[in-house]
């Protein structure tokens, strides 16, 4: 009786799990559907009017070009973010971690983002202290830096800096993306890390965003066994620390 009961009991739970993973699969080709239909529609009608008149005017077939070649970046960013939450919810991401010098990483990434801020008018910085190696996947923490470094670029105003920390703190390596943007309402910082969560802050660009970005950076530092936290002030900016274990 006992192991009948349990075997209800694991029936029950798997039945749940797969109605779970059925729910984000409709939410992935909704949205998918959704936020690929209008860039589709774009690249197509741009193209199209290429197409059908060959002799257009050098400035617009630039133009033109220049639009098709943001919106199709942008369909792609989408893709990967699709996949990764897929091959993440699947127990299926695949990482490679080796020991080595984080800073060499987020000095890389941070120089690299850097480019994409001066379009705003925003600086980033870095401010890194002696740190011990650490095991991690460059490629994967290199995507967690991106993406929490181009949040801020996001949500933050002409004029302002963005600041990349790394030290260390009672056995752990941390790195820590501040930008000085409008912070994030109190009662919105614990749906930060949701899939398909986002928050009332409108990005001061018109940037769009998924809202996988984070859910994605959190899964990836739990996988280095690591954590991340947030700190907020309305007004001030906010703060986006991820944590390490030394010497995992």
């Amino acid at each position: 009786m006992r192991q009948s009961n349990r075997l209800v009991r694991m029936s029950d739970l798997q039945q749940l799990q797969l109605v779970e993973l059925n729910e984000l699969k409709n939410k992935f080709v909704g949205m998918a559907a959704h936020d690929l239909r209008s860039p589709c529609s774009l690249i197509n009608g741009f193209s199209n009017l290429m197409v059908e008149d060959p002799d257009m005017d050098l400035a617009d077939r630039v133009e033109f070009t220049g639009i098709i070649n943001q919106v199709s970046a942008s369909m792609l960013r989408l893709l990967g973010d699709l996949l990764d939450v897929s091959a993440i919810e699947s127990g299926k991401l695949t990482m490679t971690p080796v020991m080595d010098d984080v800073r060499k990483l987020v000095e890389e990434r941070s120089q690299l983002m850097a480019v994409a801020a001066e379009y705003k008018n925003i600086g980033v910085k870095t401010e890194m202290d002696n740190v011990p190696d650490v095991e991690f996947d460059g490629d994967r923490l290199g995507q967690v830096i991106d993406n929490l470094i181009s949040n801020a670029i996001k949500f933050s105003e002409k004029g302002t800096i963005i600041t990349v920390f790394v030290n260390t703190d009672n056995g752990w390596v941390k790195i820590a993306v501040t930008d000085q943007g409008p912070g994030i309402p109190p009662d919105e910082i614990n749906s930060l890390f949701g899939a398909f969560q986002k928050t009332s802050v409108r990005p001061t660009g018109d940037e769009k965003s998924t809202g996988l970005g984070l859910a994605i950076v959190k899964k990836i530092v739990a996988a280095h066994k690591g954590k991340i936290d947030v700190e907020s002030k309305i007004g001030e900016g906010t703060t986006f620390t991820v944590s390490l274990p030394c010497g995992a």
